[in-house]
């Protein structure tokens, strides 16, 4: 006799489920935990010690969050982060726990999409958010393979894109522009990829900045759409359009919604950050981005997956 199947978990267990997981992961924030296994491995009474918390707690703490993945037992009450970029997580949380706020206000907690608050934000973001796109860019770098020797990098950041697109292709050479501010990040994390002599910087602001004519085989513009609506997607591409040789790529690396129930909820989560970041940022579809690029004078773009978690795309297309 077969066994009847298991019943899954009902949406409410598994909301209580999430609710509780940030909580935990704010008070191990909130309490110095995270901060304390930055520096490297610790037993318990040490942690509970630094923290001044309670060592049974401390221990059932971490005991919870190894089992979430957060940190690892090396040895019986020795504990270490498990996480790479938790300072990111932290930051994140911070956000969302302003985000009843911003609902009431429409208000964001940050001008991400303007050059201004983009010069306060990014300068100190952009390392953290690079180590989550590295999967990613790995594969962005190979479908890219062979499309040019000259990269013009958009919103380049901490350049996970163009880094990963110039050590695939090592004839490439990589021109980043991003904000001045910002610039000094890029620098840094070229360096420390030891590819500082394939890139140079344009520091300057993607809107407004003179760009030179025909002088690019690829423009990559890898999470940028997503911070402005239409009208600023639509002006910026037709922008860069004159910097894109005949025949040459453009390279859109973004989220798109999904048909996928699952990966949508990851999705709409996703969106509702932006907003607390910008004021008009959003997950854009498809039909968006083939009506912006069509009227900025690119061909049909050609639609890959990069990674599912998180869910970006490339949009690949050529000048007309």
């Amino acid at each position: 006799m077969s066994e009847p199947p298991v019943a899954e978990a009902p949406p409410l267990v598994n909301l209580m489920d999430a609710v509780s997981t940030a909580r935990v992961l704010d008070a191990a924030a909130e309490v110095g935990l995270i901060d304390s296994l930055a520096g490297g491995p610790k037993h318990t009474t040490e942690l509970a010690g630094a923290c001044a918390t309670d060592e049974s707690m401390t221990t059932l703490l971490l005991d919870t969050l190894t089992d979430l993945g957060v940190v690892r037992c090396d040895a019986p009450g020795r504990y270490a982060l498990a996480v790479d970029g938790l300072p990111l997580l932290t930051m994140a949380a911070a956000g969302w726990s302003k985000l009843a706020g911003v609902v009431r206000s429409g208000e964001p907690l940050a001008m991400a999409d303007t050059a201004d608050g983009a010069a306060v934000v990014y300068p100190d973001l952009v390392p953290l958010l690079s180590a989550l796109f590295t999967p990613a860019a790995r594969r962005a770098a190979q479908l890219l393979a062979g499309s040019g020797a000259d990269v013009l990098d958009v919103g380049a950041g901490a350049a996970p894109w163009s880094i990963a697109v110039a050590r695939y292709s090592p004839g490439v050479r990589v021109t980043a522009l991003d904000l001045p501010a910002v610039i000094a990040a890029t620098r840094r994390a070229v360096d420390a990829a030891d590819l500082g002599d394939r890139f140079d910087y344009q520091p300057a602001d993607m809107f407004t900045c003179r760009l030179p004519y025909a002088a690019y085989d690829v423009v990559l513009l890898a999470n940028v759409c997503h911070l402005f609506d239409g009208p600023h997607n639509r002006a910026l591409l037709q922008r860069l359009r004159p910097a894109v040789r005949p025949d040459g790529l453009l390279a859109i690396i973004d989220v798109l919604p999904s048909p996928d129930p699952a990966a949508q909820r990851s999705i709409s989560l996703y969106a509702l950050g932006l907003r607390l970041r910008t004021m008009h940022g959003a997950v854009h579809p498809l039909t968006a981005y083939q009506t912006w690029t069509s009227n900025a004078g690119f061909g049909p773009a050609q639609v890959e997956q990069l990674s599912s978690a998180p869910p970006l795309h490339l949009l690949a297309c050529r000048t007309r």
